[in-house]
Formats: C-alpha cells, structure tokens, sequence
C-alpha cells in the first residue's frame, strides 16, 4: 500500500516532465524512497525507465551488473565497458528516451576512494542528452549529502533535491484507519511515520498488543530495524545508542547530556549529535523569545518511534528476558506510557498548528514554538510548550492527552497560570484535549483530537 508523499509525487513528476537532467533522493534506511520512485513511474511505459540498485561490493562488479541490465533494457548483445561514463555514452547513442535510477548510490560511491566515482557521474550528467533523467537515490545520509557541498563534483548539478523523512501524522493515520481518532494519536505517537514499519502494524490489535509484537519480541520488525539497520551507515552504533538514551523521553541541554555521558568537552559529543540530525532522529529547540539564547538550546529525539525503544526497550534487555511479557507490561511500561503520548500529543498538536494556525484565527503567523517565561509573583520560570506568535499577539495552548474530557476547574487554573505572565499580554489561550471538555464558552479556543485530524476543519 502507497500512502500520502503528495507533494513529493508532484515533484517528481515536474522533474521527469521538465528540463532538468538530474535528481537527488535521500533519506534513511526503510523510510520510502525506492518506493516512491516506483510508484510515480508505476504509471508510466515501464520501457522507458532502468532501475539499478547498487550493491556493497566493488565497481567492476556494479558495472558489470548495470551492463547486463542495458543490453536487456535496449535488446543489444551484452558489451564490455571500462566505466559507467562509457556505458552511458552508449546508452545515449542509442537514442532510446529513458529515466536511470541508480539506488543506494553510495556504495557505487564508496567503491573507490574520494571523489572518483562523483567526477565520473558529473561528465555523465553534464554530457546526458535531453532524452534521458537520471535520479540518484540513497540511504548513507552523510555520504548523500556530501553530494551538495560545494567541493564536491556533483555540486550543482541537481534540479530535484529531495531530502525524504517521515510521514506526518495525518498519512500515516493511513495505516490504522479503522480506530478512533484518540486511539490514532497513541499509536503515531509510538510507532510515527516510517512507511516500513506502518506496514507491520496490526490495525485490528490493541496498541499494547502491537508494541509487544513489533518492539518488545527480540526479533520483532521494529527493533531488528533500531538494532540492526539504523545505524550500520555510522559505525558508531554504540555512541549514538549512549547518546540517545541519554535522552530518551525527555528534551536536555548541551551540557546535560556531556555531564550523562561523561563527556570530556572536546567537540564529540557535538559532531554526534549533529549526525543524528541529520538521519532526521533528533531535533533541537529553542523558546521562540530566547532564539540567540544558547543555554536554551534542548535537543531531543524526533522519531516517535525511536524515542519509544530509548525510553523503553534499550534500557530494559535484559530484564525483558527475564519477565514475562505482561509483567514488563505493567512494571515498565504501561505506567508511563500515557505520560509518553502526552508528550507526543503536543508534537502532533504543533505540526497541526503549523498548518492551521493562520485560518484559526484569521491572522498570518509569525513563529510558532515553546515561549520561556518568568513569574515575578510566584518567583518561577518555565517554558509554554505551545505558543503561537501572531503580529499582534500571543496565543497559547495548553495540551492535555486525557482519557475523559478536560474539567472546567482545571481550565481556570490554566488560564490564571498564563494570565500571571505580563509580558505575554495581549494574549488569547487555547486549550487542546485529546477527550475533549466538560464545558466550552466563547472565550478560548478548543480543539480535540477530532479537530486535529481534521485538517483546515475551520
């Protein structure tokens, strides 16, 4: 089943029916590339199109494998070629319209040392005629990406970058339709938005029942893809696993996490974490009214998924051999895990507001983020993890992952905790509840987990 990818489905098309003569696709393992490349070409004359996935070996091998598969694609007797660059040069005498795929291209790029193979393919794409594309796709992020620096031969040299991540929230619901919207929320916020991973899961099963067969097994799909797939690119699995439950469930400083680790202060630490940036795994924030303020910088884990098995699993192996399945269950698990999703619920509350927040309220906006405060009345500070910032105002959400509908008490406790903030004056507050409220008066803003999967209901 191929689910959402619209706006890159239209790119891709623009690109094949364009100018352009080369694409780049990149984006971690498992997350859909390959995919969405065969299904925009799905509907196409499958005549026109060569799909090579490079292997982990050496150039001749990769070579002699692409050439078997251009005398098939044009009907010709089998050729010897030294290189691709001469290979390609045959297949565009050939006069044939095609698009290239070559995947996982960073294998083909590691089987000789620098930049040799990228200089290759940059006469090969300088010298394409406009009857044949070529798309690049790959799963090394940092090998990928060092595709677009600037010392690198192919920079330039790409009409289509596309850097594929997660689905968001609303595709993947995709995969679960048959449950509630409530139950959607819980089950995005466990298992998020990597397309393999959706595929295993069991609709017609409770969350717990889909988290002990893809997470808590030893050989489940969702922990063998943690274990065993996510970071063979890196080589470092062990750092990044330390990193990661470091912060498991929770946002931490620069600092914090140096102090966790036990760290020395020599720049690692930070060469790590930007590498787990840009696998798309963690993210970093900062309140929107203290940007340049860098000891408000927190970083923390982005992929649902990811975050669950660090909070969860990582920490806890051993233990799971050794209890039964439902006892890990209800003494690891089931106790926090409502604390978990609320977590993730402002993360789903955020992305809906990043898209709806303008047409709520009629107004463009102008940052959306978490907002630190201080309260000289009560002589304490804290952060507003929902905030949007309009031209003339702010407005705030408190986000509350209950199972029965948010009391009229509890708002006025919220609403006098934001109206103590002087400084956030004009301000208008909302409230976000996952079940919904006992009452509603015209005076805030509501929304449920109905409305948030609901896109521009307003």
């Amino acid at each position: 089943m191929f689910v959402g990818r619209k706006t890159e489905q239209l790119e891709l098309k623009n690109f094949l029916s364009g100018r352009g003569q080369a694409a780049l696709v990149y984006g971690r393992r498992r997350i859909g590339k390959t995919s969405l490349i065969k299904h925009v070409i799905s509907a196409s004359d499958d005549s026109c199109f060569m799909f090579f996935e490079a292997i982990e070996g050496s150039y001749e091998s990769n070579l002699m494998s692409f050439t078997r598969l251009t005398a098939q694609k044009l009907d010709v007797p089998l050729g010897s070629y030294p290189d691709f660059l001469s290979l390609f040069s045959f297949i565009a005498a050939s006069g044939k319209a095609l698009v290239i795929i070559i995947d996982e291209y960073q294998y083909l790029k590691l089987s000789r040392k620098e930049y040799s193979v990228d200089s290759e393919f940059k006469q090969i794409i300088d010298n394409i005629p406009s009857g044949i594309k070529l798309i690049l796709s790959g799963s090394y992020i940092t090998i990928m990406k060092e595709l677009l620096a600037e010392e690198n031969p192919l920079f330039g040299r790409f009409s289509l970058i596309m850097n594929l991540k997660e689905l968001n929230y609303l595709e993947s619901q995709e995969f679960y339709s048959n449950k509630s919207n409530y139950e959607k929320v819980c089950f995005y916020s466990v298992f998020g938005g990597c397309p393999y991973i959706l595929e295993h899961i069991d609709p017609d099963a409770s969350l717990e029942e889909n988290i002990v067969s893809l997470l808590v097994n030893e050989n489940s799909v969702a922990r063998s893809y943690i274990e065993y797939v996510l970071f063979k690119e890196t080589g470092k699995a062990h750092t990044l696993n330390e990193v990661l439950s470091a912060l498991g469930n929770s946002k931490k400083r620069y600092s914090q996490i140096e102090s966790e680790l036990n760290m020395k202060s020599n720049g690692l630490l930070s060469t790590y974490l930007k590498q787990l940036i840009d696998m798309n795994l963690i993210t970093t924030s900062a309140p929107i009214n203290k940007r340049d303020d860098k000891k408000k910088v927190s970083y923390m884990i982005k992929d649902n998924l990811v975050r669950f098995y660090y909070a969860y699993i990582f920490k806890n192996r051993s233990l799971i051999q050794n209890l039964t399945v439902s006892d890990f269950l209800a003494s690891y698990i089931r106790p926090s895990l409502n604390t978990f999703i609320s977590y993730r619920f402002e993360g789903i509350v955020m992305d809906y507001l990043r898209q709806n927040a303008s047409s709520i309220e009629n107004e463009p906006v102008l940052n959306i983020g978490s907002y630190w405060y201080d309260d000289p009345s009560t002589r304490t500070n804290g952060e507003f993890d929902v905030v949007v910032q309009y031209a003339s105002h702010y407005s705030v959400y408190e986000v509350k992952f209950y199972s029965k509908p948010m009391s009229k008490a509890e708002i006025e406790k919220e609403v006098g905790k934001i109206r103590r903030i002087k400084e956030l004056a004009p301000v208008k507050i909302g409230f976000v509840s996952a079940a919904g409220f006992e009452v509603q008066n015209s005076d805030y803003i509501y929304l449920t987990s109905d409305d948030i999967y609901q896109p521009n209901h307003r």
